[in-house]
């Protein structure tokens, strides 16, 4: 595929595949958090991620290629079904925190992850969403990167090739 985003999601989901197996569902975000009726989770197995390109800001490079910045936003999804409050036995609390072990997988899989058609991925922020109104733990992990597009260029223009013939005079 020619294109920077199909192309990240793609590896984006192999890398999560690879470095978190407790991740058992990544897509795009097309609004699968979104309630078909009241008190319903959505079709997904959990832990999930879902993942969208919210904003993506373009400058201008030569011949009308451009640099893209491109923030990423991830929603770690969970089902909990353990308890955290303070006279909950210590086991059942530690059970309840390990979703915070699993987004630091993800982020540790995620920081400085680069590849040859973009920059290092930097973690920017981090939120909570409530959605207990359906049984869910929603953390959405935010970051960047920047990517080259030059799709615009003719191709014979992309890639010029100089031949020398002779010697440098070093005199």
């Amino acid at each position: 595929m020619d294109n920077f985003f199909a192309n990240f999601l793609l590896d984006f989901q192999n890398r999560i595949t690879e470095k978190v197996p407790e991740i058992k569902y990544i897509d795009q975000d097309l609004g699968q958090l979104g309630q078909d009726s009241e008190d319903e989770r959505p079709p997904l197995v959990y832990p999930a991620i879902l993942i969208d390109f919210p904003s993506t800001d373009y400058t201008n490079i030569s011949g009308g290629a451009q640099v893209g910045a491109v923030q990423i936003s991830i929603q770690l999804i969970f089902a909990p079904f353990s308890q955290s409050w303070q006279k909950a036995p210590q086991p059942v609390k530690e059970k309840a925190l390990e979703y915070l072990a699993i987004e630091q997988k993800v982020h540790k899989a995620l920081q400085n992850w680069e590849a040859d058609y973009f920059q290092a991925l930097v973690r920017t922020n981090i939120r909570s969403q409530n959605n207990n109104d359906i049984g869910l733990r929603v953390r959405n992990l935010n970051y960047t990167t920047q990517y080259e597009d030059y799709s615009p260029i003719d191709e014979e223009f992309k890639e010029i090739e100089f031949t020398f013939k002779g010697n440098l005079n070093t005199n």
